[in-house]
């Protein structure tokens, strides 16, 4: 049995105070959003809203990807995935660099740069997710980096992928969101916005909640480690 020291704890309880800080700060950025589309509010409410879920945002934003390091922290102290310190320096500094980039396209976002930056994120986003999940295949046949017999830890890195896959779904599907409503504090409200503002939202759901079930699925994995 693997000896529980000091540090495999200090790691495993900001590995769970990530989780809760990821779901339970997006479950408020789902409500915030869901009520700004509420056409009989007032336009002052719905923007205060919706401003509301974009800074509320910005940490599940910074959780899911504290999500990587910390997981290849805790894999190490395992003994399940051999890395280097420079391996695990570039670990670190990439996804300090990739959550920078993030945050500045997501505050920022109303600016050219500011969308050049999420823009570029995306991309970040997807190669993650792609490269995990590779990383997961390829090691269930013994040429990744984590141990195979760790099949648990390997649906784990999987799942965490396609995590990344789903989030970057979201991201897109809101992205009509803000032009909507800056035509709404234009235009003022008509059955084409508000229809536009609902099917932006409506379609996000869907990635929304297979986000919350992977991660709810990856946390009981790790926990119970059944497979």
């Amino acid at each position: 049995m693997m000896e529980m020291t000091e540090t495999f704890m200090f790691w495993k309880y900001l590995h769970i105070l990530m989780f809760v800080g990821w779901v339970g700060a997006d479950m408020s950025v789902f409500l915030s959003a869901k009520k700004s589309i509420d056409e009989s509010l007032p336009f002052d409410t719905r923007i205060m809203l919706l401003h509301m879920a974009l800074r509320i945002e910005l940490i599940p934003r910074t959780m899911w990807k504290a999500a990587l390091p910390l997981g290849v922290m805790l894999s190490r102290e395992m003994g399940l995935l051999q890395i280097t310190d420079m391996q695990l320096a570039f670990v670190w500094i990439f996804s300090i660099a990739w959550w920078a980039i993030s945050m500045t396209g997501a505050i920022w976002y109303d600016k050219e740069w500011g969308r050049k930056f999420a823009h570029f994120g995306n991309f970040l986003i997807f190669g993650v997710g792609v490269g995990l999940i590779a990383a997961a295949i390829a090691s269930a046949y013994g040429y990744g980096p984590f141990e195979a017999n760790a099949t648990w830890l390997l649906w784990k890195v999987g799942l965490y992928g396609l995590i990344n896959l789903t989030c970057l779904a979201i991201v897109l599907a809101y992205d009509p969101m803000g032009p909507a409503f800056g035509r709404l504090a234009v235009e003022g409200t008509s059955p084409e916005i508000e229809g536009l503002i609902k099917r932006t939202f409506n379609i996000a759901i869907l990635p929304i909640w297979s986000t919350y079930f992977l991660v709810i699925s990856v946390a009981f994995i790790a926990t119970t480690k059944f497979i």
